[in-house]
């Protein structure tokens, strides 16, 4: 499946550092400037479309209470982003 450059951005900022079973807002992503802020949502709503991000109800580690929900790579994204993360530049 091809990517766009912000598309393989995304994905691999999304994918490191953050274990599987954890979710990204989109407004860290936004926050971390990886592309233009105004094109985050566009671009992780495609990532979903292509089955690399899973959207889901987060929740709060400390004391599981709900936090809203973010995107989670999944296991087709993170085997993705392991394969791109060399040419892409965060």
């Amino acid at each position: 499946m091809k990517l766009s450059d912000r598309e393989k951005r995304v994905l691999v900022y999304m994918s490191e550092d953050v274990p599987p079973e954890y979710g990204i807002y989109m407004k860290a992503i936004r926050h971390a400037e990886v592309i233009e802020p105004a094109n985050v949502r566009r671009v992780v709503r495609a990532l979903a479309r292509k089955g690399m991000v899973t959207l889901s109800m987060l929740s709060n580690p400390a004391d599981f209470s709900m936090a809203g929900s973010g995107y989670v790579v999944t296991d087709a994204g993170r085997i993705e982003a392991e394969r791109i993360k060399d040419e892409v530049t965060l």
